[in-house]
């Protein structure tokens, strides 16, 4: 005869329960049944794929007028636009010429570019016009008659700096803003 052990069970014998305290399964025991599962049902049709489709569609659709109608209307607006600052260049030409001068001259005249006929007088040797030595070079080469020096002095000179006004008179040779470039005056 067999003793039990100190859970109380019988060596070779399967408590109630179906687990034996060093834990296998006694089949005899039995087992939990088994929940039936009910037949999934096949799938109906889908209808998110073409109204992805549809959406995706419609999207591309709208891109591509997007794109065409700014294209179209980018074009039409460059026309306008040209159109517009021609009117208003001749506008200001007229009376910018007007205004400088006087209305007496309103379109070059010779070959030079300059504006009518331009009074000139000797040059004026420059002062003093500033710190920089680089300008003060450009300046004295106006003066000596490098007519270049005069332009190149006007461009690299602060704007409303005494180099600046020096410059748009060519050397003290002609009054004030009388010349787009003071080689016009060769």
């Amino acid at each position: 005869m067999t003793h039990p052990d100190a859970h109380g069970t019988v060596p070779g014998t399967v408590p109630v329960g179906g687990w034996t305290p060093w834990g296998t399964w006694d089949p005899a025991a039995g087992r939990p049944a088994a929940v039936p599962v009910p037949p999934v049902p096949a799938p109906a049709p889908s209808r998110v794929l073409p109204a992805a489709l549809l959406a995706g569609g419609v999207v591309v659709g709208l891109s591509v007028a997007a794109v065409v109608g700014s294209l179209v209307l980018r074009g039409a607006a460059d026309d306008v636009g040209r159109a517009a600052g021609a009117a208003m260049g001749e506008s200001m030409g007229q009376s910018m010429g007007e205004a400088l001068y006087g209305g007496a001259a309103t379109e070059y005249h010779g070959s030079g570019g300059v504006l009518g006929p331009v009074e000139q007088s000797e040059p004026v040797p420059p002062a003093d016009l500033g710190p920089d030595p680089v300008l003060d070079a450009y300046a004295q080469g106006c003066f000596d008659g490098d007519l270049q020096s005069c332009d190149d002095l006007f461009v690299e000179s602060p704007p409303l700096s005494p180099y600046e006004e020096y410059a748009s008179t060519c050397g003290g040779r002609v009054k004030a803003w009388t010349v787009p470039y003071c080689t016009d005056l060769d």
